[in-house]
Order: structure tokens, then sequence, then C-alpha cells
């Protein structure tokens, strides 16, 4: 091989190395399939849909699309009982992951790579009860898609079954694993601390500001709270300041301060 050959191959791996760089990890190559027409459809689809979305400022939409369009690409979706998994289902399924982790740099929960999405309610084969919901802490998240969806129906009742299970995915990736966002261990210990009064509080009064469900357990209390802190964050802000501004450290995002521009 002549020099200008060796040289040829020598500037396409420098070009391969910068563009790795640039790049990030080697999900962010799908990125390059993001065209202009995609974000649009995308913008139009999650404008529809979310209520979250329709507060961010441009720039934030941006951020949202893209990483919905990751995600979308990575995670292992299947749907039980004969429901189709099309594209708009994936982009809709993993709005909730992405609302979650919206102030975190690393956004991928790594161990929940399979979700599974039933029509509507399903008979869970360990105990034979009907469920909406659940996660399996070895990796697999269970959905019912006509809750799902009328969870972001009505932006404000307090009840989100996609932000629901994917507060316990959450909870379980820093509980069990080291692989995610750095510098949440603290305030969830705070928040697990701060659970056992309020838990005490729910189950000896009915006129508690969460619902009698958070008071079952610390993984309700806390899938609850996520809930409340998306779909009523002033009320929350105001009924339970510490617990909220707890949240709001933990998940690196305040919903009180998003304005549409």
């Amino acid at each position: 091989m002549d020099f200008n050959g060796q040289l040829y191959i020598v500037i396409l791996i420098a070009f391969a190395l910068y563009t790795l760089k640039l790049f990030g990890k080697f999900s962010n190559w799908n990125l390059l399939f993001l065209s202009r027409d995609k974000k649009w459809k995308l913008n139009r689809f999650y404008g529809k849909h979310f209520h979250f979305y329709n507060e961010l400022n441009v720039k934030d939409r941006d951020r949202f699309i893209k990483r919905a369009f990751l995600l979308s690409g990575s995670i292992n979706i299947v749907g039980r009982q004969d429901f189709k998994v099309t594209d708009d289902v994936r982009l809709f399924i993993v709005a909730a992951q992405v609302q979650l982790t919206f102030g975190f740099k690393q956004y991928f929960l790594p161990k929940f790579k399979t979700i599974l999405i039933y029509p509507d309610a399903y008979k869970n084969k360990l105990t034979g009860n009907m469920h909406y919901g659940e996660v399996n802490p070895k990796g697999v998240i269970v959905l019912s898609w006509k809750r799902l969806v009328k969870g972001y129906m009505i932006p404000d009742d307090k009840i989100n079954l996609g932000l629901h299970e994917m507060a316990h995915a959450l909870m379980s990736t820093i509980i069990r694993s080291n692989d995610h966002e750095n510098g949440l261990d603290p305030y969830l210990r705070e928040i697990v601390k701060l659970s056992a009064k309020e838990r005490e509080k729910i189950n000896s009064n009915d006129h508690h500001f969460f619902r009698k469900y958070a008071g079952s357990n610390i993984f309700e209390f806390f899938a609850v709270a996520v809930e409340y802190f998306f779909e009523v964050p002033n009320e929350f802000k105001k009924e339970l300041p510490i617990l909220y501004d707890h949240m709001v450290k933990l998940l690196k995002q305040d919903p009180t301060s998003y304005k549409k521009k």
C-alpha cells in the first residue's frame, strides 16, 4: 500500500473515532435516522397526547423527542393476547420513562429492557389476581394498554399507570444496582424516611393528600408520589413541601417550573 493509501486509512479511522466521541453511546447512532420530517411527526404525536410534553419549551421538546426515539428502538416491547405493537404504540409506551427521567443524563434503565403490553386488565399467573400493571425486579415491566392511555387522558387526576410502574422500575434500579444516574441514592433514602410518617398518617386519616393506596408500603408510596408530582405539582408542593423538595432533587426536575415558550 502506498503512502496515499495509508494516509486515507488513517483519516478514516480518525473520523470514525471523532464521530463515536461526538455521538457518545452506540445507540445514539440511531439519531442519524431521525429526519426533520420524522421530528415533525413526533412533535405532532406527543403534542396531541401528552400534557407534559406541551408544557416544555422548544429546546426541551426536542430533547424529549430524541430520547423517546432512542428508547423506542432499544426496548423490547411485546404484545400479549394478540395486542399489536405499532410504532405509535411504542412511542406512547416509552413516553412515561422519558418523562420520569427527563432531568437525568442517564435516562436508560438498563435492567428493564422488556415491556409486556396487554390490551386491558390481565390475570397474574402467580397470584391469580387481575392486574393493570406490575414490575418484575428481574427486568420486565407489564402494562395494560387501556389503562395506560386512560392515565394520559386526564392529566391532573393523579392516576397514571405509566408513571406509576416506571417509578417502581426506577426505584428498583436505584436500590438494586449502581447502573443509574449519579447522586440519586441519598435523596431516595430521605424520601424513604419521610414516607414512614406519611404512610402512618395515610392509614389513620381519610383526608391525607395522597390516596389510600400510598399507605400500602414504601414502594407504592413512592409510585403514587411520582404520579402526584407530575399531575398536581403545585398542590403537592403546597401540601407536602419537604417531600416535594426531595422529589425535585431526586428526579432533577421541577414540574412547577415548566413553561412552554
